[in-house]
This record gives C-alpha cells, structure tokens and sequence, in this order.
C-alpha cells in the first residue's frame, strides 16, 4: 500500500501544478541514518527465522531511536511531523512489546499466525492477551486484489504524512 500512496501523492502533486524538479528542493538531512535503520530491520526480519539470537528486539529499538534521530533533524520538511507522530506511535507500541510490532492473529493466514507464534517473526509478534497499547498494534487490515497487509495507526500516519511531503514537496512548499 506505500508504492500506491506514494503514486497518488504524485498525481496529485503533479495535476495541481507541482514539478519534480521542486522535491530537489527540500533538503534532507541525515538520509543515511533512514535506510540504515531500514537495513537494520530488514536484516532482522531475515536473520531471527534463520538464527537464533537474543538481541534483535534490541537492534529493532536501535533502528527506531537511529530512524527518529533523522526524522527529527528533518522536521521542518512538510508532513515531517506527521511522519514522526506515526513514527513514535509505532515506536511505542514495539518497545513497550518486546522490540516487536504485535499483529492480530484473527485475520492471516494460519501459517503466518504460527510463524509469529514460534517467536521467529523478527520484526513482529502476535497480539496476545499481554499485549500492551494493542490498539496501536497492526490491527487494520487492508486487502487489496494483489495484497493483504495488516497496518497500525502510526502506519496510517506515517503514509499520510509522506503524502504530504510529496505534494507539497512537488508544490515547491519547502517549509
């Protein structure tokens, strides 16, 4: 669901007047410390089924405080704070569970629900009843033709707040 908001945010930004030339414009700052912490997860999310290693919820926490280290030094970038409140909503709600996002178990499949269930699901966990700010967790469940994805609010947020970013940023509003 991210590629397609991020391709609605261009046609938007696009048929209102925006130019791509204009997104040179806004100055990040720190991008290295975002795909870091990007790489950080990804690597969790294939080393915890194939190794079996005490601290990735620990490099999870690391790759959260790493990603709002540079979302907060960007945060002048249009739809920056709202990208940082969804941020820190997931951020929340892993830390508090464990360095993992708990995922209702109700509606995946029954093999994914037992992946996650064997502790070996990396990034998430299921939502069980010791589950904390549950209702932050990714409960929201999307079904598109080609895909089905459980999201949290933070989620909602963050995808609302790149939107933002990439319109304005279109529209030539830097600040």
């Amino acid at each position: 669901m991210f590629f397609e908001l991020i391709i609605i945010a261009l046609i938007i930004g696009l048929v209102t007047g925006g130019r791509f030339s204009r997104l040179s414009q806004l100055n990040f700052r720190f991008i290295y410390f975002i795909i870091l912490a990007y790489l950080i997860q990804v690597g969790i999310d294939f080393g915890a089924p194939r190794w079996d290693f005490g601290g990735y919820s620990y490099l999870h926490n690391i790759s959260y405080l790493i990603l709002l280290f540079a979302l907060i030094k960007n945060r002048n970038i249009p739809g920056m704070q709202i990208i940082i409140a969804g941020t820190l909503l997931n951020f929340a709600v892993i830390v508090l569970n464990n360095g993992q996002m708990p995922v209702r178990f109700d509606v995946i499949p029954a093999h994914m629900a037992e992946f996650l269930a064997s502790g070996k699901g990396g990034t998430h966990g299921l939502i069980s009843g010791e589950t904390l700010l549950p209702f932050l967790a990714d409960i929201f469940y999307i079904k598109l033709p080609y895909q089905h994805q459980l999201i949290s609010i933070g989620d909602i947020l963050i995808n609302a707040g790149i939107m933002a970013l990439i319109i304005k940023g279109l529209r030539g509003k830097t600040q």
